[in-house]
């Protein structure tokens, strides 16, 4: 059985009657819930006069137009005229009174005065409101600040002090300059960048071209600014008192005149001088990396011809050694004997080398430091060394001594290994002619030695790197002449420990001439 609706017709007009009012009153709510969301967020001035000339709402951005907090607005009946400029209390009084002869919509321009005592312009708008039933419900207002719009000059020097003043407390360089290079203003973070007082940079008819060192880019980033009015993060290069390089990080916009003409720019600077010095050590480091790698994958290449060839030839003659003995050819067996030799001397000057080098890279190496005789004690006993190696090679080797004072203070196991690196160099470089010795006194008596020698020289570009670890013109395996690349590099150590100057003279397949000149 179903449900009877026993309710009169009169009960339920009522309440479908009900029904309506609250809906009514409710989509009411909506709108005003509404209304204040949205003026929460505006930047504009917004606020509700009720039928009874209170205040209904008022949104948070009276504070930043104003000055005053919406509360201390709305305890004032007539606010409005409380804060409205002197003068301008004409056109606030003329527009009450449109809006009290019933006119809907009214507009009026006038000044107020904030609550620090500034001036500023308001756009005031308000306009009555009406339900769906045609009743009065209210009047919407709205405030926006025209200040600059009215008197553009006057807040855009407002506008520049305060940004001035924003920039500083947040640490940021800010300056204008006039698109022919002046500088206009800057803030006190930016000048301390440059080491300059204001007054000191303002009389630089070109303070641009003075200061920042990359001419071109900078005529790219004025370019960019006509076009595009702003240019952000760029990265440039300025020079600070003491001729110091300062990196900057620069953000800057157009400013202008009254006309809308391009007058001036504005720029927003942070200084990145740090950060790049870390980038460019970081770059150097990986690139010392890499080429000390390179240095060492070149050196065990090195080391590895100079230990197997001799290795291999070794290996090699003792076959033939014993398949001499079993021939019983003594001739040929003592020739294999000195060829065994010689390359087990080669092998022991390199390990010997390398040892040397260690001693003096690590500090290790133990100088003692006497005074000799460099001609009896050096150079006698080096000529007499080298004699057969120079006679197997048809070369001619002579020694002037023109010292008259062979005495010498220093380390004398270092300064046999100069002369004996740079001997042997001659000697191995040296295919026909001849390798001359020259010894003498200078002005002060210092001991000055020279070899010259007729051998296939050095690539002028070559020579700065002569004394580098490993280095050597011909790192290739195919190279002519054997050698570790270790030998110049001693002689530049040990040079340095006995207070003496070395110097290379050399052109390419004429020959080599090396100075060495003593200090003590």
């Amino acid at each position: 059985m179903g449900n009877i609706d026993i309710s009169s017709t009169e009960d339920k007009e009522l309440s479908s009657s009900s029904n309506e009012v609250q809906d009514k009153n409710y989509c009411v709510a909506c709108r005003e819930e509404f209304f204040k969301l949205i003026a929460e967020f505006s930047e504009d001035w917004v606020y509700w006069i009720n039928p009874d000339n209170t205040i209904g709402y008022m949104s948070p951005s009276a504070k930043h137009i104003t000055g005053y907090e919406p509360d201390e607005l709305a305890k004032y009946p007539n606010f409005l005229n409380h804060i409205t400029y002197a003068k301008d209390l004409g056109r606030s009084r003329n527009h009450m009174k449109a809006i009290s002869s019933g006119k809907n919509f009214c507009r009026e321009d006038f000044r107020i005065i904030k609550k620090n005592g500034e001036v500023r312009w308001i756009s005031h708008m308000c306009q009555a409101v009406y339900d769906i039933d045609d009743k009065y419900i209210g009047r919407y207002v709205r405030n926006i600040d025209v200040s600059e719009k009215m008197n553009p000059t006057v807040y855009k020097l407002q506008r520049e002090k305060l940004v001035k003043n924003i920039c500083e407390w947040a640490s940021v360089g800010y300056y204008q300059m006039y698109f022919d290079g002046r500088l206009k203003s800057a803030n006190k973070v930016f000048l301390n960048m440059l080491g300059y007082e204001f007054d000191e940079l303002k009389s630089y008819p070109n303070f641009e071209n003075e200061f920042v060192f990359d001419s071109e880019k900078r005529k790219e980033f004025k370019s960019a600014l006509h076009k595009y009015g702003f240019v952000k993060d760029l990265e440039s290069t300025w020079i600070k008192r003491g001729w110091n390089i300062l990196y900057l990080k620069e953000t800057a916009k157009v400013c202008h005149d009254v006309q809308g003409a391009n007058a001036y720019y504005e720029s927003y600077v942070y200084d990145v001088t740090e950060r790049k010095n870390v980038e460019f050590q970081t770059i150097a480091a990986s690139t010392r990396k890499q080429k000390y790698e390179e240095l060492i994958s070149g050196f065990f290449a090195n080391i590895s011809h100079e230990i197997k060839t001799p290795l291999n030839v070794i290996i090699n003659m003792v076959s033939l050694l014993k398949a001499d003995i079993e021939a019983n050819e003594n001739k040929s067996i003592n020739g294999d004997i000195s060829i065994i030799q010689t390359e087990c001397d080669r092998i022991k000057r390199t390990i010997n080398l390398i040892l040397e080098m260690s001693q003096l890279q690590s500090g290790t190496y133990e100088l003692t430091y006497t005074e000799f005789d460099i001609m009896k004690e050096v150079f006698e006993p080096l000529i007499q060394e080298y004699a057969d190696k120079i006679k197997e090679k048809n070369l001619l080797l002579t020694l002037n001594n023109n010292l008259t004072n062979a005495k010498i203070i220093g380390d004398r196991y270092g300064i046999y290994q100069i002369f004996l690196q740079l001997l042997d160099n001659a000697l191995k470089y040296t295919n026909s002619g001849k390798i001359e010795i020259l010894l003498f006194n200078d002005e002060d008596g210092n001991i000055n030695a020279e070899i010259k020698d007729t051998g296939v020289g050095i690539e002028s570009e070559y020579i700065p790197f002569l004394f580098n670890v490993f280095s050597q013109e011909d790192n290739s395996y195919s190279r002519m002449f054997e050698g570790t690349g270790l030998g110049l590099a001693i002689v530049k150590k040990h040079c340095e420990l006995n207070d003496a100057f070395i110097d290379f003279e050399s052109e390419k397949y004429k020959g080599t001439k090396v100075k060495v000149k003593f200090n003590r």
